[in-house]
């Protein structure tokens, strides 16, 4: 730095601690270079002699200074829209700190200035400015903020500006909490799909998930949709109880957290078993009915058939006696167990048919003992009997098998006894059927005389006994 004193004096001189050395010199002048400054604010005199007076002085007032070093802006904090954050630039190593104005913008918009015109320490120091509190919206999310220092020595010095890297400014909307969609119980053992949803986020891809299940972290995977995002898993459990489903979401600084508690129950299926399933009437029988395996509390068994509940209680096993009858045969016999799980039932059952043995048996319905047909019709004969195993059937008249369930044309030869006999392995039955044939009434019968009516009544008691033992009716 060179300073010049001037007079019109002679004996000018540079009063000061700094080294210097001259610079030049003329009649009122003389110039001097300062080739160290190490003084933050030096006080140099220039003096000069004016005839035999004591000298005169003169201050020169300097300026030191030195530019920032830095400029530095602090990380910019993920910021909820609606919530107020601050910004903060840090300048190092500047002086005269007095001269220095720190600005913050935002994009091209100013948010905050600071100057130090009252900062009186000359020497060279760091600053620490921050803004005032700012309320983030939406559409500052991306926005770069910047800090500039500027050191204005003007008009005697430079003016010095230094910018700080960029930051971009991040904002996040999280508008509601999430919403967990799972179902209230699921069987011990037995997977379960569960979701945790929340609507309205901003930026909708930076949201995380955890989802935890009695305490362990599920594998979870999310799905986006407009402003929607949910997480999906799936839950299995081995020990039953009451377990707390968790989903915590976080999106920037903000997190929330969905709970639901999920009943994990057990009801192993039950097993039937009849001591005797295929059985001949008139036989003993056990219907035994297990639930093996741990069970949640509560638990009901029943043992039922198709019409009704046959023995029900709380316990591990039930057993059902009965003495099996013709009716039995076919029956199903069901073992249920039923618990009742948030209100709703749950139930597991299994069956098992019983089969019985009995001898054949005829009846009206199944073989009538009379039957009437005409003579010439088309008829079919039908005789059938109950029994287990299906019996075998065969009617017969005069040693001769006659052809059930076949359609024929009659004649007055079908009339007559039929023998029928009915056969399985446990026994048979027996039944005569008698077919009484009408036979037509020709054109010369109709118009016979009296003589020959007088002679139809008069020999009707024999003619009623010959019908009889053949079968006809004329």
């Amino acid at each position: 730095m060179v300073l010049n004193c001037s007079s019109n004096c002679v004996n000018i001189g540079l009063e000061t601690s700094l080294q210097t050395v001259a610079a030049g010199t003329g009649p009122t002048w003389k110039a001097f270079n300062l080739t160290s400054v190490t003084e933050w604010e030096p006080k140099p005199l220039c003096f000069a002699t004016c005839g035999g007076t004591e000298p005169k002085y003169q201050r020169i007032t300097t300026t030191v200074y030195r530019a920032p070093e830095r400029v530095v802006l602090d990380p910019l904090p993920e910021v909820e829209v609606g919530k107020e954050y601050n910004v903060t630039c840090r300048v190092f190593n500047v002086a005269p700190i007095r001269n220095l104005t720190v600005t913050l913008y935002q994009g091209e918009r100013r948010l905050y200035v600071e100057t130090f015109e009252d900062h009186r320490n000359p020497e060279a120091g760091s600053v620490v400015v921050t803004s005032n509190s700012i309320t983030a919206q939406q559409n500052d999310h991306g926005e770069e903020v910047t800090c500039r220092a500027v050191l204005d020595l003007r008009p005697e010095g430079p003016f010095l500006e230094m910018d700080s890297l960029s930051k971009s400014l991040e904002t996040v909307v999280f508008p509601m909490d999430p919403y967990l969609q799972t179902l209230g119980s699921v069987e011990i053992n037995t997977s379960m799909p569960v979701e945790c949803e929340v609507s309205g986020l901003f930026p909708v891809q930076k949201a995380a998930f955890q989802l935890f299940f009695a305490g362990e972290r599920l594998n979870s995977s999310n799905h986006i949709s407009g402003h929607k995002v949910s997480a999906q898993a799936q839950v299995t459990s081995i020990s039953a109880g009451e377990h707390q489903l968790i989903c915590i979401v976080s999106l920037g600084p903000v997190t929330k957290t969905a709970e639901s508690t999920v009943n994990v129950y057990s009801l192993p299926k039950p097993t039937l078993h009849i001591d005797h399933p295929q059985i001949p009437v008139n036989t003993n029988v056990s219907v035994m009915c297990r639930s093996d395996g741990s069970k949640s509390p509560g638990v009901v068994m029943r043992i039922s058939d198709t019409k009704e509940i046959l023995l029900s209680g709380d316990g591990p096993s039930l057993q059902y006696s009965l003495t099996a009858q013709e009716e039995d045969n076919g029956r199903q016999f069901m073992c249920k167990v039923e618990l009742k799980v948030d209100g709703h039932s749950v139930v597991k059952e299994t069956a098992a048919n019983l089969t019985v043995f009995y001898a054949p048996q005829m009846s009206d319905s199944s073989c009538p003992d009379k039957l009437t047909w005409k003579d010439g019709s088309e008829e079919t004969f039908i005789c059938s009997a109950s029994g287990n195993p299906p019996p075998t059937v065969e009617c017969r008249k005069d040693e001769v098998s006659y052809n059930i369930g076949i359609q024929q044309q009659v004649t007055k030869e079908h009339g007559g006894i039929y023998h029928c006999n009915a056969t399985n392995a446990y026994g048979f039955d027996v039944r005569d059927v008698i077919i009484h044939i009408e036979c037509k009434l020709t054109s010369l019968s109709k118009s016979s005389s009296n003589e020959t009516h007088t002679h139809k009544h008069t020999r009707e008691g024999e003619r009623e006994k010959e019908r009889d033992s053949h079968g006809l009716d004329l």
